[in-house]
Parts: structure tokens; C-alpha cells; sequence
């Protein structure tokens, strides 16, 4: 009983006005006969003293429906709650090596493919895009819209690249820059790359030390090597001697095994986009399953009391007396007596199978309810649910829910309201930052796509200016032949006319 408290303490005002009313009550009872006491002791009448026990049923009564609203506590249950999918980086070289072309038609074709492949795995939490070459360089911060990724990853080049090169390790501390950034103390970072010196994969393993990202590779091309044969059709020459791009598989294999990461060498097959995404698909667990946290919520016992009520009740009626010791008497089934009905142990069993969509349906509790309907991904049922729910957890769990549809802003007034009620509530800080960045991402997306637009708008006016020069000098040249031909017809025909009447 050590942690006995009540979940609603204010509930204990409703006392004051029992202390008001029972005096009054009481002083009323005294004064209630039909003859005045000193007329009664005159005419030799008896008057019954007036009963006090009804005054004193309704006090207890009172009483124990303040201390049931009040919500004594002295249970809890731990509820799941969900953080936002972590977040995960993919790296992609853009040096000249992926020019060679030991896989078809070469390694930079192959390494946009199956980037592109990548993405419709990556269903949960956010991704980022770094290139590199020299140096690293940011493409697309963290979001969660894949199609922007999309239409950036076939424009990616060795020629768009500020700095020529191959450092790996420089894409990787970008990487780790976007990461931090956005707020994510772990994460994946999917590095496609056609290999690093022993020298870069030092750099690399620097970069990593003290952190806790997990760095998988797509090794993008052979052991045995190829020529690097350029857009122009040459090849990469060195010394007068074609340059030979080769694989250190060991190198690869010293960044994933300190990290915990996956190798995959590049295939004709999809077996190694899959076996990529399915491990960075789920965020890092730190130990527990998938994203999924328990949060201890209270139990209200109040509940309790109300057979208490209900015998006071029926003391109140005549002849309630029998009802009453009918109650006392007859069984109380114990497990109906439960916070939960069977009906709700029924769907926790389904919760617990996996099957989320069937016990979002059977959950009576709003609470679970809710959570089931968020963990089948239908975020707006869980919503709806989840909304008119004041506890901590629902909320927090609302404001994911917000989140994972993409409703930024909403989700972050719900994270601040869960934090006016729990300021210490960890998880809700860290991902009122995680929705804040990413507003500030999507923002900064719709002003670039404004910005294209707007260039676009411009080139298409100024094409259209000058196509309409081009016609009107093109019309005024014809104009001005014809006039010099009519003209010159006419001078013809003069001098004919002349020439005939001399003749």
C-alpha cells in the first residue's frame, strides 16, 4: 500500500458542501413534529424521538462516492507506447570508380537502380540522402516523403560532384550530421560504395567511435575490377595505363562488424536491395522489440466502491434491509470484478498474437483501442479514439499517431500538451523535436518546389519572348522580300512599257 494515491484528489472539494448540509439536515430532523415539544409535554403526549441513522446513511454515502471519484489507486498497468521510427541515411558514392563497368551497363546506372529499389522498403520513419565524392554533401535532409528522394537520385552524378574523389568517410560524417540533427541518437546509415582504402575505412570508423549508428554496405561492383571508361568514352588513365577499380572486401567488412551492420555485394537479382531493407527496415531496438516501450498507467480503483453505494442505496428504501443481506450474502464473481472484462482479456490475446486490426476491433477499452489501431498502421481510426482520452499516454500516443500520417504540426501541440501535464516525459520531448525538424524540412521542400516552379515559369516566358522574336523578324524578312520583289516587278514592267513606246 506504500504506493496508495488518488488520481483525482480535487474531487475531495465535494466534501464542503456535505459539511454545510449536514448541520442544517441535522437541525431540521429536531424541529420536524407536528406538535411543539411544550405543547406535547402538556397535553401528556409522547412524541417519537426523530431518526438520525437516514442523516447518517446519507453522510456515508456521500462520502464513499467522493472517495470513488477521488480514484484510489493503488494498482498500475503497463500500456505500450510507441516512439517514431527511428531514421536511416543512404550514402551514395559519386566518384568516377562508378564508371567501371564490371556490372552492367555500370556501376553508377546499377547504384541509382537499386537506390531507387530501396525506397518503397523503407515504409516506416524517415530517410536522408548524402552524396559523395571528395567530399560529402547533403542531397535531401530526413523526411519522410520517399517521392522527393525519388526525383533526386537519377540526377546524381560524378559531374554534378564540387569536389572530385572517392572518401567515404566524408559521406559517412554527413551522414552522421543529418542524424544528429534531426535529433536521433541511433540510426542506419546504408552506405553504396565501390570500396575504400584501408586509410578511408580508418576515417570512417573515427567518425562512428562513440556513436551508436549502424552502418550497412552495398558493395557496388567485383573483387576482380574493371576499367573506368568515361561519358566521353575514354578510359581513366593513369601513368598511361587504364586504371583498374577494384573491391577490398576487407575494408568493406571492418566498418559493418564494428557497427553491427550488414555486407551485401551487388547482384543481378533483387536479393540484395531486399536483404539491405529488410535489416534497416525496423529502427535500432536498444535491446527491446521493434519501436514498441511499455509506460506504467495507474489503475482506478474506485470501482470498488460502488457495491458499497449500491447497499446504502437499498438501506434507503423499506424493506431494503433483506435485499441488502442478499447481496452480502450471494457470491461476487471475482473475475468480473476485474478493471478489464473477459472481453477485453479476449482481445489482448489477439493483441498479443499479432493480430492488431481483430483486437482493434474487439478492445472495449479506448485506451487499447488505440493503441492496437495505431499498431495496424490505421492512424486515423487511432486518432479518433485516442482524441477525446486526457491520460498522458493516450495523448503521447495520439501525437504519434499525428505524426506517423504526417500532420507535424498537430502532433507537436499534442507532445506540448502531454508536457504541460508531464514535464518529464522523455520520450514526448525527443519527439516533439524529431516532428518540429521535420515541419521545418517540409517547409524548406515546398519553398525549393515554389522556387522550381517559379524558374521554370520564368525560362518558359523568356523561351517564349524569344521564339516571338525569331517569328516576327522571320515575318518581317518575308514582308520585306515581297515588297522588293513586287518592286522590282514593277520597275520591270515600266521600263518594258517604255522600251515599247520608243519602239
Amino acid at each position: 500500500m506504500a504506493d496508495f494515491t488518488f488520481m483525482h484528489p480535487l474531487w475531495f472539494a465535494a466534501l464542503i458542501p456535505l459539511i454545510i448540509v449536514l448541520p442544517w439536515l441535522k437541525g431540521k430532523a429536531q424541529h420536524s413534529g407536528l406538535i411543539a415539544p411544550h405543547l406535547a409535554e402538556k397535553l401528556g403526549l409522547t412524541q417519537q424521538q426523530p431518526k438520525r441513522w437516514p442523516i447518517g446513511l446519507l453522510a456515508l454515502g456521500w462520502l464513499i462516492a467522493v472517495v470513488a471519484m477521488a480514484g484510489p489507486s493503488w494498482q498500475k498497468v503497463k500500456l505500450p507506447a510507441y516512439n517514431l521510427s527511428g531514421a536511416r541515411v543512404l550514402v551514395m558514392n559519386m566518384s568516377q570508380s562508378m564508371y567501371a563497368t564490371d556490372i552492367k551497363p555500370n556501376r553508377l546506372t546499377q547504384e541509382r537502380f537499386k537506390a531507387l529499389d530501396m525506397l518503397p522498403g523503407w515504409k516506416e520513419g524517415s530517410t536522408g540522402l548524402v552524396a559523395f565524392a571528395g567530399d560529402g554533401y547533403e542531397v535531401s535532409p530526413l523526411t519522410t516523403d520517399s517521392s522527393t528522394l525519388r526525383n533526386l537520385i537519377p540526377s546524381l552524378s560524378p559531374e554534378v560532384m564540387p569536389i572530385a574523389g572517392n572518401n567515404a568517410a566524408k559521406g559517412i560524417a554527413e551522414a552522421i550530421r543529418l542524424l544528429k540533427q534531426a535529433g536521433h541518437n541511433t540510426g542506419d546509415i546504408i552506405l553504396m560504395t565501390d570500396g575504400m582504402t584501408k586509410t578511408v575505412a580508418q576515417q570512417a570508423l573515427a567518425e562512428l567511435k562513440g556513436t551508436h549508428y549502424r552502418v550497412s554496405i552495398l558493395a557496388m561492383g567485383t573483387v576482380e575490377g574493371a576499367p573506368i571508361q568515361l561519358p566521353s568514352g575514354n578510359l581513366l588513365l593513369e601513368n598511361g595505363a587504364p586504371v583498374m577499380s577494384k573491391i577490398d572486401i576487407g575494408t568493406l567488412m571492418s566498418i559493418t562488424d564494428s557497427t553491427g551492420g550488414v555486407l551485401q555485394m551487388a547482384q543481378a537479382t533483387d536479393n540484395d536491395v531486399n536483404a539491405i531493407v529488410n535489416f534497416t527496415a525496423k529502427p535500432l531496438a536498444s535491446g527491446k522489440k521493434g519501436h514498441e516501450k511499455e509506460l506504467q498507467e495507474r489503475l482506478n480503483g474506485g470501482f470498488w466502491l460502488i457495491l458499497p453505494l449500491l447497499l446504502l442505496a437499498l438501506l434507503g428504501f423499506r424493506r431494503g434491509i433483506v435485499l441488502a443481506a442478499m447481496f452480502v450474502l450471494l457470491p461476487i464473481d471475482h473475475a468480473q470484478a476485474s478493471p478489464w472484462t473477459n472481453t477485453n482479456r479476449q482481445a489482448y490475446e489477439i493483441f498479443t498474437d499479432g493480430n492488431y486490426k481483430q483486437a482493434a476491433q474487439d478492445f472495449t477499452s479506448p485506451q487499447w483501442k488505440g493503441i492496437a489501431e495505431y499498431k495496424a498502421k490505421q492512424y486515423d481510426q487511432a486518432i479518433e479514439t485516442l482524441k477525446p482520452l486526457q491520460d498522458p499516454t493516450s495523448q503521447y500516443n495520439l501525437g504519434n499517431a499525428y505524426a506517423q500520417k504526417g500532420d507535424y504540426k498537430q502532433a507537436a501541440a499534442t507532445y506540448e500538451k502531454v508536457l504541460q501535464q508531464q514535464p518529464d516525459f522523455a520520450d514526448a520531448k525527443k519527439n516533439l523535436a524529431i516532428v518540429e525538424q521535420a515541419e521545418k524540412q517540409r517547409q524548406q521542400q515546398e519553398e525549393q518546389k515554389k522556387q522550381a516552379n517559379k524558374d521554370q515559369q520564368q525560362q518558359q516566358g523568356q523561351q517564349g519572348n524569344k521564339d516571338q522574336q525569331q517569328q516576327q523578324g522571320q515575318q518581317g524578312n518575308k514582308d520585306q522580300q515581297q515588297q522588293q520583289g513586287q518592286q522590282g516587278n514593277k520597275d520591270q514592267q515600266q521600263q518594258q512599257g517604255q522600251q515599247g513606246n520608243k519602239d
